[in-house]
């Protein structure tokens, strides 16, 4: 998939957003990675290692960083307790069933682990269907698929449900994007 220079400035964005939450020296796995695992590269240098997940990972020439094929909706072919962090960046919106998702987040994060996400608010939806009709955006990214937001609340709630215990979020780029933590006890 060919990413434009709009799609990929969006990206940093989210990686921006996102990184300050990864500690040095952490393991990290990124649900719904996409294409060579980019937010693990971005992030290579506080890695001990990455995995990246995601049903078009392509490959990643990096050595930390280890790219598996993969239903992120599905039991994930992972150990149980084996990271620091995992992500997902711009995934939430696009899964029609994110509980099931969450909790094997929940699984495969070590005590005191934390599950970093990033989502569009509802705003962006009208943007990104002119900006792909003009093709700023790459449309096989699925834009047209986004599912009703979750309000931050009812996510909480049921990231609780769950077992996470603590939570952290703000908004970035205008606040047409949002950033949530949620920290697993130990």
């Amino acid at each position: 998939m060919a990413y434009t220079p709009f799609d990929r400035f969006v990206a940093w964005c989210r990686f921006r957003a996102a990184a300050p939450h990864i500690r040095v020296g952490s393991t990290v796995c990124d649900l719904g990675c996409g294409a060579g695992a980019p937010f693990l590269q971005y992030v290579e240098s506080r890695l001990v290692s990455g995995v990246g997940l995601d049903e078009h990972v392509g490959v990643s020439p990096r050595e930390k960083i280890s790219v598996v094929p993969g239903d992120i909706t599905a039991r994930l072919p992972l150990e149980s307790a084996r990271f620091d962090h995992v992500t997902m960046l711009a995934v939430l919106e696009h899964l029609t069933q994110p509980a099931q998702v969450l909790a094997e987040a929940y699984r495969i994060l070590r005590p005191q682990g934390t599950l970093i996400m990033t989502w569009p608010s509802p705003a962006v939806d009208p943007l990104l269907e002119v900006l792909t009709r003009l093709k700023v955006v790459n449309h096989e990214l699925g834009f047209d698929q986004h599912q009703p937001r979750i309000p931050k609340k009812k996510l909480k709630e049921m990231l609780q449900e769950i077992g996470f215990t603590r939570f952290e979020d703000g908004t970035f780029e205008m606040g047409l994007n949002n950033w949530l933590v949620a920290h697993k006890g130990s």
